[in-house]
């Protein structure tokens, strides 16, 4: 319905935004578009949902028990930070804290208490960082 309320240009400009600028291509009028969207969203969205990610890097904060309570202290200001990170050529997770770096097993990434997580999408290249897709 909403596709349907918007103008051609509208249409035109969301599906370039989202990288698909092929689909309007072949439209001619406004009903071929519409439908050419609608095809779309039938075939390849499910697709696009089905996208798996890796955690790849987890940073904690730790702070005292006392810190926080009652408004006393800001629990970020005062405390450490913690970062876990795989190393993806062996599978082996570390955990680093100011210079100290020491193994760690990846079980234990998920008992702790994450400030910030990072995903890796798993069918794109994180150890190069050039961005290009598994072959």
């Amino acid at each position: 319905e909403q596709v349907r309320a918007m103008s051609v240009k509208e249409i035109k400009k969301l599906l370039t935004k989202h990288g698909h600028s092929d689909i309007f291509a072949t439209a001619i009028e406004k009903s071929d578009l519409i439908q050419a969207c609608v095809d779309f969203c039938i075939k390849s969205l499910p697709q696009l949902l089905t996208d798996k990610y890796d955690l790849v890097a987890n940073i904690c904060h730790d702070s005292p028990a006392e810190v926080g309570r009652e408004g006393k202290r800001d629990p970020l200001a005062e405390g450490s930070y913690r970062c876990h990170v795989q190393h993806m050529a062996s599978n082996q997770w570390y955990e680093m804290q100011d210079l100290h770096v020491q193994e760690t097993m990846a079980q234990l990434i998920g008992l702790s208490e994450s400030y910030l997580l990072i995903f890796a999408k798993k069918d794109v290249l994180v150890e190069n960082g050039t961005g290009e897709k598994n072959s």
